[in-house]
Order: C-alpha cells, then structure tokens, then sequence
C-alpha cells in the first residue's frame, strides 16, 4: 500500500488526470446551461463531456488499477477510455447533419439515425479483441501508456481523423461566414483553432507515439492537451453564446428588398424606409444563437436576422430597437406562430409574407393561433396573403 502512495503520488499522468476531470466537467456545464434549448450547445457539451470528462475519468482508473499491479481490470478501463473518445464522434456527426440540413434543406434528417455507426463499430472491435491492446509503462515509470494492434490503430485514427476534421471545416466556415462581424469571427476562429490543437494533440499522442521514433517510451499527455482545450474552449464558446431566453430568428420581416436588389429597413427610428447593407450573416449562426451583443452592428446594416429578448419582445439584431409591425411591438408568440405556416414545399417565407402574417394574428386577435393555421391551410396561401 505504501508503495502504492509513492507511486501515485509521483505519477505525472494521475496528477494530469485529476486536473483534467474538474475543469471538463466545468467546461461542460458552461456549455450545455448557457443555452438549454439550443441543440448546438448541447451537442457540443456533449463532445466535451464525452472526451473530457468521462475518457479522462477512465484514463485516471486505468493508471491507479496499474499501478495497483491489476493489469486486467486496467485494461478494461482503457478500453472504456476509449469507448468514451468513440463516442464523441456521435454529436460531432450530429452536428454535421444539423450544419448541412441548415444550408441544404433536401438533406434528410433520418441520416442521423447513422450517427451510432462509427462508435458502435470500433466498441464491438475493440471489446471483442481481447489482444488489440497491451499497456507499457515508460521509462520514467510514472505513467503507463497504450499501444494498440497496428490495423486497429490505423482504421480508428482515420475515421476519427476524418469525423473531426470535417467538425473542424465547418467551423472555420462559420468563422469565415461571419467576416461582417469581427468579433465574432474572432471568437470562431479561436474556438476552432483550440479545439483543432486539444483535439489533435489527443488523438496524435494516444495512436501516434507509439509509432513515432523517440517517442515510444514517452508519457502520452493526451489529458494534458484536453485541460488546455477545456479551458480555452470553455470560455471562447460560452463567450459568444446567447443566453437562454433569448432566440434567434433568420428572417426580419421589417426589411424590404426589391427587384434591383436594393435593401430598405422600414423598422427605422424615423419612421421612413431607410437604406442598408444586407450582411451575409449564414443562417446557421442563427441556429447556433450567438450572443446578440457580438452581432449589434449599427442602424445602417441589416444582418436579415432579429432575436427575443427576455421580455418576448422581438428585437433587431443590428440595433436592438424593438421590431413593429402596424405600431405594435412584435411578441415572440407572433414571430413563432409566423415561422410555424413556413409550410410551402418547404421555402422560407419572405419578408413581406412575414409580416402579413404578424399583421392578420394583430387584427384578429380573437383568433387562436390555431385557427389562424387552419384558415391559412384552408383557403390557400395565395388567398390568404390577398394575391388571388
């Protein structure tokens, strides 16, 4: 027992391990209840707790069950350590779906039925193998590392390899889809960038150093890249988050854009239509729900986009004055009853449809909501909006 103490004491992997558990688990809390209801913010708490808190959790059993001198029950939670990095690829896939089915809606949303397949396949491999892995210690002896079959190794890195750098891509376009907005690319990108490096590094240390001159005998600090990602992911993400009670909607239904592409908001504080710059926000930062602070731009933009505050008043993104429509400030019950007969094969309404339909719900406000979407469903669109 009391070599035991000494070793664990000194073992630099057990001390990185427990640090590591703590602050993931911090990081995915920040996440996940910045946001409840945003599936983004789930998704991406989800990778974090995923690989930061419950493979860290692993590793650090697997090195006291070594250290013990329990090879076998070490080596079983090695393989949990791992069955925890898999299913990462999970939400990462799922976010994937939800970032394309936003920019393509033909995309089919049963695809996320196949999101298990990956972290299934690699479990059963790696559970039904009972060689495929063997734990070496270093020369240091403060920490013991995995070395795993060589086709094992090399099928799992690239499908992982592959699952995340596509994450990755498509974060790094989001970053570059928000060039009108310096701030917030800013933060993209370095919430891209980090998680790239804690990513990376993890997965480069846990397959690679096996296989990598010099490095064999190395202690692999896969939870050391994953403290430093934690951290900085943390409060990148979080930091440009919106909170709860706010919500994002592509669409103002208060900006007028005729047939020679000119752009007018009739939302202006003067009351006149008033000339602006359309900025190519990307429908999907709205799905994300990015911190409107980051996203005020000024009266003379217009980002097509408008939020609820937490008053359920419908505000401008670009300016924060409350949008009206036939003067009346627009509830957000109204914008969701307007998104709810988004119905036409599909299509987002346009501007103009937008606020007929805020309009009739103001002049009918003996109608339930219901009525309202059975009258549209009824009569037609084309009669409804007053074209037939």
């Amino acid at each position: 027992m009391a070599k035991w103490i000494v070793q664990n004491l000194v073992s630099s992997k057990l001390i990185i391990d427990a640090i590591a558990i703590p602050l993931g688990t911090i990081a995915t809390i920040v996440i996940i209840s910045k946001n409840k209801r945003n599936l983004a913010n789930i998704l991406f708490g989800l990778i974090t707790f995923f690989g930061g808190v419950l493979a860290v959790i692993f590793s650090l059993l697997k090195e006291s069950y070594y250290l013990l001198g329990n090879n076998n029950v070490a080596i079983w939670f090695d393989k949990l350590m791992m069955f925890s990095l898999f299913l990462m690829t999970i939400p990462a896939l799922s976010f994937s779906i939800f970032f394309w089915r936003a920019k393509y809606k033909s995309i089919p949303r049963y695809l996320h039925v196949f999101v298990f397949i990956p972290a299934f396949s690699l479990s059963l491999w790696l559970f039904l193998d009972k060689d495929i892995l063997e734990l070496v210690p270093t020369k240091s002896n403060y920490g013991v590392n995995t070395q795993f079959k060589l086709a094992f190794a090399i099928i799992s890195v690239l499908i992982m390899f592959l699952i995340f750098l596509l994450l990755v891509i498509e974060m790094r376009m989001m970053a570059k889809r928000a060039t009108s907005f310096p701030d917030l690319r800013r933060r993209m990108n370095l919430f891209t960038y980090v998680f790239a490096f804690g990513f990376g590094g993890a997965l480069i240390s846990i397959y690679l150093f096996q296989f990598i001159p010099g490095f064999q005998d190395a202690l692999q600090p896969s939870s050391l890249f994953i403290i430093i990602a934690a951290i900085i992911f943390s409060l990148a993400f979080t930091a440009a988050l919106s909170h709860g009670k706010t919500k994002l909607y592509h669409g103002c239904p208060k900006l007028l854009i005729e047939n020679g592409g000119d752009t007018f908001c009739m939302n202006s504080e003067e009351g006149d239509a008033k000339t602006v710059k359309v900025l190519d926000l990307g429908e999907i930062i709205e799905r994300i729900q990015i911190d409107t602070d980051i996203l005020k731009t000024g009266a003379d933009n217009c980002a097509n986009s408008i939020f609820s505050n937490s008053d359920n008043i419908v505000c401008c993104l670009t300016t924060h004055n409350p949008i009206k429509v036939l003067n009346e400030e627009v509830s957000r019950d109204e914008m969701e009853l307007a998104r709810a007969m988004e119905i036409m094969d599909g299509k987002k309404l346009c501007s103009e449809c937008l606020h007929k339909i805020i309009a009739y719900r103001k002049e009918h406000k003996d109608k339930t909501n219901a009525e309202i979407k059975m009258l549209f469903l009824g009569i037609g669109a084309d009669e409804f909006f007053g074209v037939a």
